[in-house]
């Protein structure tokens, strides 16, 4: 599962994580924002470069994280997880659009339109090339 290319993007969101903190130290990048998602990022590299090396080193965690990752009852769970995730956030961004509409938040309404839109679009496309393929 994890294999150099994984280890390498996780070093490069490490340095990268450093460098947006660096910057906003400086500077040069105004907004306390940048320094906040350096910190994420070099945090969050860090954390999978561990994760990397321990599933390299550790050969019952590596047998734990193999089984998790092609074991087809979690494959199962996590394509209904998905599934139940985009019926729920199509369902509330619909209801927040109406509600938005109601209360005059004409930014907030179109935002959650347009969502709701792009996320409809998105289904239906990869409906059609799933129907083909399947």
């Amino acid at each position: 599962m994890y294999n150099n290319k994984r280890l390498a993007l996780s070093i490069f969101w490490v340095v990268l994580g450093l460098v947006l903190f660096a910057l906003s130290m400086v500077g040069i990048l105004d907004s306390s924002y940048f320094s906040a998602m350096g910190v994420a990022l070099a945090v969050v590299g860090t954390l999978q470069i561990i994760r990397n090396l321990r599933y390299r080193k550790d050969k019952d965690y590596k047998e734990k994280i193999d089984i998790e990752v092609k074991d087809e009852r979690n494959r199962f769970l996590r394509l209904q997880s998905w599934a139940w995730t985009g019926y729920i956030v199509v369902l509330i961004e619909a209801v927040g659009s109406i509600v938005a509409a109601v209360l005059g938040q004409e930014i907030v309404r179109q935002v959650l339109s347009f969502s709701v839109c792009l996320i409809v679009c998105v289904y239906w496309i990869s409906w059609l090339v799933l129907s083909r393929k399947y």
